[in-house]
């Protein structure tokens, strides 16, 4: 989960990931920003996801998305969304990273990750 400027820290890891062969891991990622234009380096993060459909799959969320034609989600990060488009403990190994605002992180990631049944041995916050 990634809000904001909090992208960088993603970006490094997305590239680790999908720049080595053997890497077989998958990512679901919701990137939350106040306006359509404030989304950083949008165009790399849907360039990997199109060439890698089964192993990237991108979300977005705006405070104030554009009038018409917003095709993702409004508002703040919510327990639904998190559900909808993130992974879900399921006695995997599943890693959860996060980067953005504190309240953010505060107040919308980390009791959600909580109420979904994560442990914070099952998240990282840069």
């Amino acid at each position: 989960i990634a809000g904001g400027t909090g992208i960088t820290p993603m970006l490094q890891v997305l590239a680790a990931i999908f720049s080595n062969p053997n890497d077989k891991t998958c990512v679901k990622m919701i990137f939350a920003n106040q306006t359509e234009e404030d989304i950083l380096v949008r165009s790399e993060l849907e360039t990997i996801a199109k060439e890698n459909p089964d192993r990237f799959q991108l979300h977005y969320t705006l405070d104030r998305p554009p009038t018409t034609g917003w095709n993702y989600s409004t508002g703040f990060v919510t327990k639904e969304m998190m559900e909808e488009h993130l992974y879900t403990p399921n006695g995997k190994a599943t890693q959860t990273f996060l980067c953005g605002p504190p309240p953010m992180i505060k107040y919308a990631c980390l009791p959600n990750l909580e109420a979904m049944g994560f442990t914070s041995k099952d998240w990282f916050s840069f």
